[in-house]
């Protein structure tokens, strides 16, 4: 996995540019410079993207996007913080390490703030557990209470959690802890969203981002696999087998687009691939993820 840590900490840059601050003011005045330079750091970013270098992008980008859709927003979907001491094995510390950091990422998103600290806490706590701690420093704590009412703030330092993990396995060599936190945190991601947004409509922008997941299910299950040899990562590989072949009943379409030549007398066809779901498929899928998240939690699906 060349480059993780380069590509992830470019990405959380790219956030951090669009983070209002104290001086708002000022902001809006170097608006045009600040989206110049969130451009240019963009390129790098989609080149590397394109490779599928890492296994999973970071669980606030879905949390931000079913935000921004009008999603509301449900606490009772996160993993309880109580839950946290009877997760003794390793590998199940692991797998929950991705979910409670999946669950931090929600908080942030929609400015529960209680329930961001505390998750922080947990987070921090499995994390020195599974011989990381040191990516959870006490100061990033500080800056999460200090920037309680600054939503983006939040989410930021949310975001963080993720991107210092991912940066400190791969420097350490810990590939399948890495593995299994990717696993846990993406299911945490799609659970909540599949249980919080209002049942399948195929307009919705919502249903399109779940159904592009089949993309991203491919990326983690390639990781998973080069993984296997790790501890409880093949276990993971078999639990994730019913999600897999949901998706892979998944069928894509071109999505051709018309545009007009300069000279107004030709049109020329092109587009991308769009991927498509039914309803049947939805709760297909949305049933697979419930179940493993059970598996994962201990909790009832």
């Amino acid at each position: 996995m060349k480059n993780v840590a380069f590509i992830l900490m470019v990405s959380l840059f790219i956030v951090s540019c669009t983070e209002p601050n104290q001086n708002r003011k000022k902001a809006n005045l170097d608006e045009t410079e600040s989206e110049k330079l969130k451009t240019e750091a963009e390129a790098p970013l989609k080149e590397s993207l394109n490779k599928a270098y890492f296994p999973i992008p970071s669980p606030e980008q879905m949390f931000g996007f079913i935000n921004d859709n009008g999603v509301d927003y449900a606490k009772s979907l996160t993993n309880s913080a109580a839950n946290e001491s009877t997760y003794t094995e390793p590998t199940s510390k692991a797998l929950n390490f991705g979910v409670y950091t999946a669950d931090l990422a929600y908080a942030a998103a929609y400015e529960d703030i209680e329930t961001t600290l505390e998750l922080y806490t947990v987070v921090k706590k499995i994390g020195a557990d599974l011989n990381i701690e040191e990516m959870m420093s006490d100061e990033m704590l500080k800056e999460v209470q200090s920037h309680l009412e600054d939503k983006d703030s939040l989410t930021i330092i949310a975001g963080q959690s993720y991107y210092q993990a991912v940066e400190f396995m791969e420097r350490n060599e810990m590939q399948g802890k890495l593995a299994l936190m990717s696993l846990g945190g993406w299911v945490e991601s799609m659970y909540i969203t599949l249980n919080a947004i209002d049942g399948y409509n195929e307009n919705e922008e919502t249903i399109q981002r779940i159904a592009d997941q089949k993309v991203t299910f491919g990326n983690l299950y390639t990781y998973l696999k080069k993984n296997d040899s790790f501890t409880g990562v093949s276990e993971a590989i078999a639990s994730s087998q019913e999600i897999r072949s949901v998706f892979a009943s998944l069928k894509e379409e071109k999505a051709v687009k018309a545009t007009q030549t300069k000279d107004s007398k030709k049109m020329v066809f092109g587009g991308d691939k769009r991927i498509l779901m039914t309803k049947e498929q939805f709760a297909a899928l949305k049933m697979a993820i419930n179940n493993l998240r059970a598996t994962i939690t201990g909790q009832s699906a």
